[in-house]
């Protein structure tokens, strides 16, 4: 599915990626309050942007089959679940994006993380765990519908012996910067003593998740335009580096949604309101913030060579006007011990007064 394809998807199902800010002003690249934008709605650029099956594929592949084409973006449909029995403290209620594998009868979820999480395991446990849940009581309701149960025992399971669950594989891919900090594995979150643990052995079960660090991937491995996204997510603190990025054909030419998640994790704030107000694409919207920010450090410079000017003007009329006191002084026959200590003035002045 296109970007605009989800978008519409979205539309058409009750503004799922809403706003979520009644008070502010959305816009492509975040929520504008107060003249501001705000960059924390990853449902208003990220989630469309890697709800684009090509892409989808692409990272889930990278994850989980060292970059082999298993997953075909065609074989995926997107997938919108809630779950109600979540708590909002716990985090959110929803995930940030499931699709289902038709041919290989799988689900595959992304979490999209701009910072650390050290509950991570835990949560991604919960949400599959919900996800299979929410297959359970879909098949349950079904038979119900149907009236095809048979026995107490398949209505006690809510299934029946040849229904099958969908697996679920989540994938958490972290935008921020540097390493992930926190674990990755349930077990990381008890304090056991080894003795503890080798007892229980297998019996004590882990749940941990696949991890995409966008610092640290590969770019040039990527087909789409996300080895362009990680090109320049791995440039963040190298501007040079990035407008160099910015010269070359394929970051010239890239779509409009993509510029867009580039713009938002960039951190560049006067760059996205370029793009928005002015409409511009991020290249050129770059180069002219670049262009402007160089011309207001010239006039800064300038404004700051005047002052010092006019500063060291007056010091030296101050200079000036205690060495024709001095002369004055010298020219009445005062004596150069009086003068010195009356007027403060160094052997140096005394010496170009009395030339």
């Amino acid at each position: 599915m296109s970007d605009s394809g989800v978008i519409s998807h979205i539309s058409q199902n009750n503004n799922l990626y809403g706003w979520g800010l009644s008070c502010g002003k959305a816009c492509r690249y975040g929520v504008f309050v107060a003249g501001k934008v705000y960059m924390g709605r990853k449902d208003i650029v990220d989630r469309p942007y890697f709800s684009d099956c090509q892409r989808f594929a692409e990272l889930v592949n990278a994850a989980l089959y060292r970059g082999k084409d298993v997953l075909q973006p065609g074989n995926l449909t997107p997938v919108r679940r809630k779950y109600p029995s979540l708590s909002s403290s716990c985090g959110e209620l929803e995930r940030d994006i499931l699709m289902q594998d038709a041919e290989q009868n799988l689900c595959y979820g992304i979490e999209i993380e701009t910072e650390s999480d050290y509950g991570m395991p835990e949560r991604v446990m919960t949400y599959d765990v919900c996800d299979y849940e929410y297959q359970m009581r879909e098949m349950d309701r079904g038979h119900r519908e149907r009236k095809d149960y048979r026995s107490y025992r398949e209505r006690k399971s809510r299934m029946k012996e040849s229904d099958i669950l969908l697996p679920t594989v989540t994938v958490v891919l972290y935008l921020g910067e540097g390493h992930w900090k926190g674990g990755r594995r349930l077990t990381q979150m008890f304090r056991l003593s080894a003795d503890c643990r080798n007892l229980l052995g297998t019996n004590l079960h882990d749940y941990d998740f696949p991890l995409l660090e966008a610092d640290h991937m590969q770019p040039e491995y990527f087909r789409t335009d996300l080895r362009e996204f990680f090109q320049s997510m791995q440039c963040r603190r190298d501007k040079a580096r990035l407008r160099e990025l910015f010269q070359t054909e394929a970051f010239r030419n890239l779509p409009p949604e993509t510029e867009q998640v580039i713009a938002r994790h960039l951190h560049i704030e006067h760059l996205i309101n370029k793009m928005e107000k002015e409409g511009l694409p991020m290249c050129k919207a770059f180069d002219d913030l670049r262009d402007e920010l160089l011309q207001e450090g010239k006039a800064s410079g300038r404004r700051e060579g005047r002052k010092e000017g006019r500063k060291e003007g007056r010091r030296e009329g101050k200079k000036e006007e205690k060495i024709r006191i001095i002369r004055l002084m010298l020219k009445e026959g005062l004596d150069e011990a009086l003068i010195h200590r009356t007027t403060g003035c160094t052997g140096e002045e005394l010496s170009a007064a009395m030339r």
